[in-house]
C-alpha cells in the first residue's frame, strides 16, 4: 500500500500559543436550560466571548439567545460536530487563541471557564479536559449507562493509544492553532474523542482538571434515548478504531522508508 492509499487521519503538527478566550456552545432544543445559563455566562463576563450555535432548535432556544444579546450562529446540519466546527472557526476568526467548548444543557458552570483555560493560557498545556468524576461521585446526576460508557471509553483509550485520563468530557479548552492542525471532522458523536486522540498522537500536552457537574435541564439527546446511546457508542468506538488503524498504517509506512 503506497502513501496515497493510507487512511487519512487528518493530523497536522503543533507549535506555541497566545492569549484570548472564545467559547463555543452548541445548542439543540435547550430552552429549559438556556435562561439560567445565559445569565451565568453574562455574570461571568463571558457573553461577548461566547458563540451559541443553534443546530435546528424548534423550542425557541434561538430566540432566547437573541433576546439575551448573545451571539447566535446557525448550523442546519445535524450532529454535535457540525456546530462545534462552525463555532470554533467563528471564535478563532474573531481573534480567540484558546477555544473553550461548553454544553448548553446547564451541566457545565461558566464560572469554571477561567480555571479550565488557565493551563492553556499560561503555556503549560495544549488541551485541557474537565473531569466530572469527583462531582458525579459526590452528587450523582449521570445515568448509570452513561457512566459505564465513559469507563469503557477511558479503558479503550488506554489500551489502544496508551492514553490514561480521568475523563473525556466535552467541557474543555484547546489552543486554536492546535485545533486547526487536528483537521477535525464534524462527526455526530465523537468530536471530543477525535480531538483527544489526535492531540495525543500529535504529542500535544494534555491536562485534566477537576470541574463540577450539574444535573442537566431537560432530557439528554444522547444518554436520554436508546438511539442516542447506541449512536454515541458506535460513533465513539468506531472513531477510536479508525484512528488506531491510521496510527498503525503510519508506523508501517515510516518503517518502510529508507533511513537517511
Amino acid at each position: 500500500m503506497d502513501s496515497a492509499e493510507q487512511p487519512d487521519c487528518g493530523i497536522g503538527s503543533a507549535e506555541q500559543p497566545a492569549g484570548g478566550i472564545g467559547i463555543v456552545v452548541p445548542v439543540l432544543d435547550e430552552a429549559a436550560a438556556l435562561p439560567a445559563l445565559l445569565e451565568e455566562v453574562r455574570a461571568a463576563g463571558l457573553l461577548p466571548r461566547t458563540a451559541f450555535i443553534d443546530n435546528g432548535s424548534t423550542d425557541g432556544s434561538a430566540e432566547q439567545i437573541k433576546a439575551a444579546g448573545g451571539r447566535l450562529l446557525r448550523e442546519p446540519r445535524r450532529g454535535y460536530g457540525y456546530p462545534c466546527l462552525k463555532g470554533s472557526r467563528a471564535v478563532a476568526s474573531a481573534g480567540a487563541h484558546v477555544i473553550v467548548f461548553m454544553e448548553a444543557d446547564g451541566s457545565d458552570d461558566p464560572a469554571e471557564v477561567a480555571g479550565l483555560a488557565a493551563p492553556v493560557l499560561d503555556g503549560s498545556a495544549d488541551l485541557v479536559i474537565g473531569s466530572r468524576r469527583r462531582a458525579v461521585r459526590a452528587a450523582g446526576g449521570m445515568p448509570p449507562h452513561q457512566r459505564l460508557g465513559n469507563a469503557l471509553a477511558r479503558a479503550s483509550l488506554r489500551i489502544l493509544f496508551g492514553l490514561s485520563i480521568a475523563d473525556n468530557g466535552p467541557f474543555r479548552a484547546v489552543r486554536a492553532d492546535l485545533l486547526q492542525r487536528l483537521h477535525m471532522r464534524p462527526r455526530a458523536y465523537a468530536w471530543t474523542t477525535e480531538m483527544t486522540v489526535k492531540a495525543h498522537l500529535l504529542g500535544a500536552r494534555i491536562a485534566v482538571v477537576e470541574t463540577g457537574y450539574r444535573r442537566r435541564a431537560g432530557v439528554s439527546k444522547i444518554a436520554g434515548t436508546a438511539s442516542g446511546t447506541l449512536g454515541a457508542f458506535s460513533g465513539i468506538f468506531g472513531t477510536m478504531l479508525w484512528l488506531r488503524l491510521c496510527g498503525a498504517s503510519a508506523r508501517r509506512r515510516d518503517r518502510g522508508r529508507p533511513s537517511s
